[in-house]
């Protein structure tokens, strides 16, 4: 009689454990569709991202052609953040369901402070979810799927993660517009380019760089228009113009400190003309060191040693570093043998 209790008491834990990963593995609503597919697979047809998170704030991601998006219809999207963001939509999936134990924690901690995912392909929505915070471990992100339709919330929130990465998604989910928008300052090659000119107010040390063909440069003064006296080295100048293949600013810098600095003399100022005569102006400015930066590196700065400010077009106020921009504040003497 014991024997066979005890067979029973097995048979219906083994139909338990059979119940719980047939419904997981296939998930369950009851709205009637699965409420575990988080993932979409043809990113190349979705034409929208929408974020918004629980203070108001939203971005809009568009495609306005392949491989070309729009941060809420006024700058373009940098390319790593979107390829990124569309790699994790496509590669998301569940993990694990959430202990019963945690479940009231976990819905409040979504309904407190998750971010919400709207995805569209043309004018149809196809998915919307919450992403909520890391897992303890950190190896793994709380998420709900909502209804795309109704944006009725399922039941049942995940813990999901990308096979293969260790890490959580939620930092791939931002807001910040300026973290959105694509940051390249210059991005030519050299014969995409008519002409570059770095004028230093108040020293004699500028120059402006025109191609006039293939291997065919003419060198002189911005300010004066004096061509260069003596024969300059062209192999020095096509070195120079290739560092303006891939230029970029590296964060947005302070507004209030905006009007201070550009009503200062800049340090230089950039003017590049391209072959279509789009033409880009940046003036740079000294950024004061801060107090942990004044003895870096055992010398004693006025200025950061790292980084000054850039004001791109009379429009984008913007950190830039040294070392990106530093080697193309030459001297014209760097052009002479």
């Amino acid at each position: 009689m014991k024997k066979n209790r005890s067979t029973v008491i097995v048979v219906i834990l083994l139909a338990l454990v059979s119940l719980y990963f047939l419904l997981f593995k296939s998930g369950f609503s009851t709205i009637g569709e699965k409420d575990n597919e988080f993932a979409v697979k043809d990113t190349g047809s979705i034409t929208k991202i929408f974020i918004a998170n629980k203070a108001n704030q939203s971005v809009t991601l568009t495609r306005v052609s392949k491989g070309e998006w729009m941060v809420n219809n006024h700058f373009p999207v940098r390319s790593d953040c979107m390829n990124t963001l569309l790699y994790t939509i496509n590669m998301v999936t569940v993990k694990s369901v959430i202990d019963p134990r945690s479940w009231n924690t976990v819905i409040k901690n979504l309904a407190a402070v998750a971010t919400k995912i709207e995805i569209y392909e043309g004018d149809k929505r196809v998915k919307v979810y919450y992403v909520g915070q890391e897992t303890a471990d950190e190896l793994g992100t709380f998420m709900l799927l909502a209804h795309a339709n109704t944006e009725e919330n399922y039941k049942q929130p995940y813990v999901t993660y990308i096979p293969g990465f260790d890490g959580y998604l939620t930092t791939r989910y931002f807001i910040k517009e300026s973290d959105w928008r694509d940051r390249t300052v210059f991005q030519y090659y050299p014969y995409d380019l008519k002409s570059v000119s770095v004028n230093y107010p108040g020293a004699d040390s500028s120059f402006r760089i025109t191609i006039a063909g293939k291997n065919q440069f003419l060198l002189d003064n911005p300010r004066t228009g004096q061509k260069a006296a003596i024969p300059f080295d062209t192999t020095a100048v096509k070195q120079y113009l290739t560092y303006y293949q891939s230029v970029s600013w590296e964060v947005t810098a302070p507004v209030e400190k905006e009007d201070s600095i550009i009503n200062t003399p800049p340090l230089a100022v950039m003017q590049v003309e391209d072959a279509k005569g789009k033409i880009t102006t940046v003036k740079l400015f000294h950024r004061l060191a801060v107090e942990h930066q004044q003895e870096k590196y055992n010398i004693k700065y006025q200025y950061d040693p790292d980084r000054m400010f850039a004001l791109v077009n009379g429009k984008d106020f913007v950190l830039v570093q040294y070392f990106v921009f530093g080697k193309m504040l030459q001297p014209a003497s760097y052009f002479f043998r």
